[in-house]
């Protein structure tokens, strides 16, 4: 399961009980724009860092997210103080903030494939500048780089800018407790959906562009096609939800036509509502976003989004028609979901059926992010998916060719 909303355990972690902005007053010191070593993952940017100097995981890049989270097991070495809000200093690339407020989690193995760590929240990313370049995730992400010094290369210049201010903040009570104060880190957006206009806030930490149930309604109600039980890895376990497509969604005169839209409920939308006194209709996330060379300029109040011109943009729902999950027996991975009305389906394709290999690939010694991906492609090719003990006994110890489809269709 690679698609990931690693926002809902904020969501789920504060209870806010007040609002209003404030000043995180951490110092700084470092070389602005160096970039970070990360890996975009499931339409996620992730930033390799070190907490007090040690190194081991990385944290997802997360406008979402108004705090900085950490799960210290992820860093070999670190000890850091037995309370669940601690300060560290916290090293991205060349760049170092002192005395960052720190929110101690346990993410345990989900997202494990990622060497997910915690989260590269909203309260230290308001103080810089930040670049998020999808196409290149081998430097992913930029912190402190100049506003006035936009990407020239592969993108469309200049690109759409749209103003911003931050909303949000105030006082919240975690699981156990502990109020503690977050600062305003929301960034609203006005998003057109196939000719409507929705609030929105920019989340860098939905990997799917998530909307309420009620907009989800609207858009089904012509009868266009959905997939339902989508497995989705968040860092408080596995979940669920329903996809379609949208015939395009706009930000300013940035479009992106035919991305699908998710819906998982309302939990998570409602409890940013309340955080800003306002309704919300969805979550920008990284299925958009991931079109563009983004540029956040937080003390500006600026969103730059440039458009690639010949990045390649894999769609994630053209796919042969089953998911991935973890094996219990002599191989790494069986089949976890299988669509209705897909190839693999109509080959007798059963959750449970042990899954050895794509295109001649061995993938007992990959992750579940890599072997996920290979199962992605071009609508009308085919992958040849090698299979061990499985339901059908026609399908024991063979290679099938399975078609790779739109698992969800755009709406006519």
């Amino acid at each position: 399961m690679r698609r990931s909303t690693s926002h809902l355990l904020v969501a789920l972690l504060l209870a806010a009980v007040g609002c209003g902005g404030g000043s995180s007053g951490f110092a700084t010191m470092g070389m602005p724009g160096i970039p970070s070593p990360s890996r975009v993952g499931a339409n996620l940017v992730f930033a390799d860092v070190a907490v007090n100097g040690f190194t081991g995981g990385r944290l997802g890049v997360d406008t979402g997210s108004p705090l900085m989270l950490v799960d210290e097991s992820k860093f070999p070495g670190l000890s850091l103080p037995q309370k669940t809000q601690v300060n560290a200093n916290v090293t991205a690339g060349q760049f170092t903030i002192d005395a960052v407020p720190l929110v101690q989690v346990s993410i345990g193995s989900p997202m494990d494939p990622l060497n997910f760590a915690g989260l590269f929240g909203g309260n230290v990313m308001r103080q810089f500048t930040v670049r998020l370049d999808y196409a290149h995730p081998e430097l992913a992400f930029r912190l402190g780089k100049p506003s006035m010094e936009m990407a020239t290369e592969g993108v469309e210049v200049p690109g759409t800018a749209v103003s911003f201010h931050l909303q949000g903040g105030g006082r919240g009570s975690l699981n156990d407790g502990t109020v503690i104060s977050y600062p305003a880190t929301r960034i609203p957006l006005t998003v057109d959906i196939e000719g409507t206009s929705h609030p929105f806030i920019l989340d860098t930490g939905a990997s799917e562009t998530t909307v309420r149930m009620s907009v989800y309604g609207a858009f089904i109600a012509d009868g266009r096609s959905q997939l339902h039980g989508l497995p989705i890895t968040t860092v408080s376990g596995p979940a669920s939800g329903s996809v379609t497509r949208v015939r395009s969604i706009s930000v300013g005169d940035a479009t992106v036509v035919a991305p699908v839209v998710m819906t998982i409920g309302d939990t998570i939308l409602d409890t940013i509502s309340q955080e800003l006194n306002r309704p919300i209709d969805g979550l920008l996330g990284g299925n958009y976003l991931r079109e563009f060379m983004v540029t956040i300029d937080y003390p500006g109040g600026t969103l730059h989004l440039q458009r690639y011109l010949s990045a390649t943009i894999v769609d994630e729902f053209q796919r042969v028609g089953f998911e991935l999950g973890p094996g219990t027996g002599a191989h790494r991975y069986v089949v976890g979901v299988v669509y209705d009305n897909t190839d693999a389906k109509a080959k007798m394709v059963s959750v449970g059926d042990e899954i050895v290999s794509i295109d001649g690939t061995a993938l007992d010694s990959l992750d579940s992010v890599t072997a996920d991906d290979m199962l992605n492609g071009v609508v009308g090719s085919t992958h040849a998916i090698g299979f061990g003990n499985t339901t059908s006994p026609a399908l024991a110890n063979t290679t099938v060719n399975i078609l790779v489809e739109d698992l969800v269709p755009p709406p006519q």
